[in-house]
């Protein structure tokens, strides 16, 4: 069981990613485009985009009040770069509210960062135990394994066709390591909640 979020989750809001700008080469000063958000195929939303410069771009939609008022938001978001280390560039936007350099602004009403939004990532909203586990599934399927730990140990697991020895393993031992957490947090979350061990492992 995960603990009670006490953060929304980037998923939850919409993404301007300044990345995917660049791959599409969008970010060419003058240009005006639509940033759109889809859902099973329909379009949600839609915001206007306008590349005024090599260092600021400008932001136009509507979005309404909690009591259904339109409101017109248009308010620039400035564009940093920095050199990557086997060359080029790399653009990232300043959040309008902290001036934070990211790569990606979150939208509520304003598009800003997820620092200023109170933010997790998915993955944070998980409890350590859930990770540990989510971990130990996701290395059993990569050895062609799926039976959970409460079937049989990782030492048990044949090494798949055309896997070096070495490599097995290395595996197995990073498996059997990660499983031991694992099982560990499990047992104590079910002692917690007063179920008997022996009913699980038996």
């Amino acid at each position: 069981m995960a603990r009670t979020r006490e953060k929304d989750s980037t998923t939850d809001y919409r993404t301007l990613s300044i990345s995917t700008l660049q791959r599409e080469s969008r970010l060419q000063p003058g240009r005006s485009l639509e940033w759109a958000w889809w859902r099973r195929g329909e379009k949600v939303a839609s915001i206007g985009i306008t590349i005024e410069s090599r260092h600021s771009l400008r932001l136009r939609y509507q979005s309404r009040s909690r009591g259904g008022d339109p409101i017109q938001h248009d308010y620039p978001v400035a564009i940093g770069w920095t050199p990557c280390h086997l060359g080029g560039e790399r653009p990232w936007l300043h959040c309008p509210n902290c001036a934070r350099r990211v790569a990606k602004l979150y939208g509520g009403a304003v598009f800003i960062c997820r620092h200023c939004m109170r933010l997790n990532y998915p993955s944070q909203q998980a409890s350590k135990r859930d990770r540990a586990m989510d971990r130990v599934w996701t290395l059993r399927h990569k050895l062609g394994c799926d039976a959970g730990p409460f079937d049989y140990p990782a030492e048990y697991i044949r090494r798949p066709k055309g896997m070096h020895q070495k490599t097995f393993a290395r595996r197995i031992e990073q498996l059997s390591r990660i499983e031991a957490q694992a099982m560990a947090d499990t047992v104590r979350t079910m002692q917690k909640l007063g179920i008997r061990i022996d009913r699980i492992v038996s």
